[in-house]
Parts: structure tokens; sequence; C-alpha cells
């Protein structure tokens, strides 16, 4: 049974039986990143064998773009501890989580203020769904659940120019995929606004209810009926369960040049998950930016 973890510095691992971290994708060499790479930040599982990790990169020289302008889907076989496949694609800005769905990725392209979906089979992107009519980003779309009933998309309204409450919207999804152009979410879904919850990041099922965290609060809600759940301490990032617990990933507070060095770390706390009490607090040290987790069960 391990733990997952996308930060600043690659793909890192915590083995629970061995009470340790492993690094399994490094981008940071002798204190400096590995250019183009700026960090790792989605996680999805395709298999009860297979893993999906996004790492935003910088191949491009033709965008005037201070942060990523692509990215790289990275397959790891959690058995064979082996990356099986790599894909690169072009034109992607700051991409944040990812959800794999039906042979397909969604995913959040958060300087665009848009979700693209790439098609396994087809190999290419298939669709994009925008937030609006402007492709900057405005909203800091950040999260994303696909179902086979409804999407989710997660609006962290975080931005110096457009603070706000945080909002998901929600839309069919046969709506999303039996569309051949690519749509805009606010014609065709539902606005839910997260009352006096700022800077949010995940959308994760657990329980039969999705789980929102508001990073900077530390505090963690539920959707149906929405209330707060919990409070950790802030910068909560990343949400995952097994039939046991909840863990919650966070990472310290500081300025952002210090944020993706080795002199930055996380932890994980581990939750009941019917008392929804704190049992243990795993530290992740120097790891830079904590940016998702995901569990799984690699004892097949």
């Amino acid at each position: 049974m391990s733990l997952y973890i996308t930060c600043s510095r690659g793909l890192f691992k915590y083995d629970f039986k061995k009470k340790k971290i492993k690094k399994i994708i490094s981008i940071y060499e002798k204190g400096l990143f590995k250019k183009p790479s700026k960090g790792f930040f989605g996680i999805s599982k395709i298999n009860k064998k297979i893993l999906v990790v996004a790492s935003r990169e910088n191949f491009s020289n033709v965008f005037n773009y201070a942060k990523s302008t692509d990215l790289i889907l990275h397959f790891y076989d959690i058995l064979n501890c082996t990356i099986i496949k790599k894909i690169k694609i072009l034109n992607i800005f700051d991409s944040h989580q990812i959800f794999y769905f039906h042979n397909k990725i969604f995913i959040t392209e958060t300087g665009k203020n848009q979700v693209q979906i790439y098609c396994l089979k087809n190999n290419c992107v298939i669709k994009k769904i925008f937030i609006g009519k402007i492709r900057k980003d405005i909203n800091h779309v950040n999260s994303v659940y696909v179902g086979e009933e409804f999407t989710l998309i997660g609006l962290n309204n975080g931005n110096k120019n457009n603070f706000n409450n945080a909002q998901l919207i929600k839309i069919k999804t046969n709506i999303i995929l039996d569309t051949e152009e690519d749509l805009n979410v606010y014609n065709k879904g539902e606005v839910i606004n997260l009352v006096k919850t700022y800077h949010s990041h995940d959308i994760e099922y657990i329980h039969n209810n999705f789980y929102v965290s508001a990073s900077e609060s530390g505090e963690v809600f539920q959707l149906n009926p929405y209330k707060k759940v919990f409070t950790i301490e802030r910068w909560t990032r990343g949400i995952t369960s097994n039939d046991k617990y909840i863990y919650i990933g966070k990472s310290g507070t500081a300025k952002r040049f210090l944020r993706h060095t080795r002199y930055y770390g996380g932890s994980i706390s581990v939750l009941d998950k019917n008392s929804k009490k704190i049992i243990e607090t795993i530290n992740i040290p120097r790891i830079g930016q904590l940016n998702d987790i995901m569990y799984m069960d690699d004892n097949l």
C-alpha cells in the first residue's frame, strides 16, 4: 500500500509498510531543476496497475509566457516500477489536476480557463471545454472529476483581479462526449457557488460525497449537503482515500520563489474515514510544493 505524490521535484512514493519515501521520477539535480520541466501536478488512476501523472514543461519559444506552455503525460506501472509510455502535448498552459475516464484524459488548462480532452485511442486532443469566452486565467480552473452521469469542474477564483468564492460547474458527461465541437460550459452546465470557500483545489469522491479543499484556510468541505468536514492546516492540496482512511496533502507556506525548492516540504494527514479525526501525520521533506496525491494498492 502506497501513496503516490506529485510535487515540484517530480513523482514520489510513500510506502506504508516500510514507512519510507522513494523518488520515482526526479526533475531536480544538484539543486537545480532540469529544464524545461516546471514540476509535476496532476495524477489519475488508469486501472489498479497504471497511474498517469502530468508534468508541466516549457518546450516552446513561440509564446512569451513565464509559466509552463506544454506538458508530458507519464504512464507508470506500479507493479513493475517502470514508466511504460510518455505523451508530449504542446500548447497547454499551466495544467493542474487531470482525470482519466473511458480512454480519455481530462486536463485542466489553468492558463487558458479551459479543460482539454486528450483521447488515448486517437492520440490527440479531441475537444476543449471552455469556461467563458476569454482564454486567459480568469477563474483559475484547477480541478476536474468525470463520472458516468456528470462532470464537475473546479473554479478556484483566487486571482487578484477576480477574487471571489470558489465555484463548481456541473454538466452532464454525455453532453460533453456527444458534442463534436468545443463547448462553453456556461451555456450547458449549472454553476454551484461554494459559499465562504476560497482558493479551492481538488474534487474527490469519498463515501458517496464529493470533497473540496479550501487551501488557504486548510479547510475541507463536502458537497452534499455543503458543509465543512474538518480543518487541517494551510496549505491543503491533494485528497485521496481507501476503505479506512482519508489522506489530505499539505504544503507549508512560503513566498512563491521558495515553494519549488528543496528547502520546502510537505506533509500528509491521515484521517479515520468515519470519525474524521487525524490519527497520523506523514512528513514529506525536501520535495518542494506538494501538488496532488493518489492512494494505490501495489501489493496485488
